[in-house]
């Protein structure tokens, strides 16, 4: 099936938040993030989006073993294309480009995601990866599939991880 882009353009989304853990950690190990659930909404001269950032956070609890908890944050915003008109269909394309945190106290973690949305109005359906009206997207991390990673390092009273990609050595291009 053939489509055609009537209009493209780009935003970014900023995630900011504090997350309870449910038990004290000595150190944040790792978090993985993936986007998920995007969907759009047109409306005259505008795309609205929305979706959610889910989260895998492993850190070590006072027992000095490994736990997980997952963390749903959702994420909405709009993007001005004056293009746009209901009717249209959608395709979102998200690429998470930032992901840190810092331990602020053994139960409370923050963290911060920015989130890269390519988002393209088309003139006709693409399965999988277009919103006309309710189909799933396709997510990238630095396009390549996968999930932004980072790991952690420190103590639990200053606790701000490095930003790794699921890049392998040498492919970096």
């Amino acid at each position: 099936m053939s489509f055609n882009v009537i209009a493209e353009a780009q935003v970014q989304v900023l995630i900011d938040d504090n997350i309870d853990l449910f038990t004290p950690a000595e150190k944040i190990d790792e978090i993985r993030a993936v986007v998920q659930n995007l969907r759009c909404h047109i409306i005259p001269e505008k795309v609205i989006f929305q979706g959610v950032l889910h989260k895998q956070i492993f850190f070590v609890d006072e027992e000095n073993t490994v736990v997980h908890q997952g963390v749903d944050i959702p994420f909405s915003g709009f993007l001005d294309l004056p293009p746009a008109q209901p009717g249209q269909c959608c395709q979102l394309i998200p690429t998470i480009v930032f992901l840190d945190f810092e331990l602020l106290s053994p139960t409370r973690l923050r963290e911060v995601a920015v989130i890269h949305l390519l988002v393209r109005l088309l003139d006709a359906p693409l399965p999988e990866t277009v919103f006309c009206p309710d189909q799933q997207s396709s997510v990238s991390f630095r396009e390549n599939p996968g999930v932004f990673v980072a790991l952690g390092c420190g103590s639990a009273g200053k606790n701000v991880g490095t930003v790794y990609s699921t890049k392998k050595k040498g492919n970096e291009g």
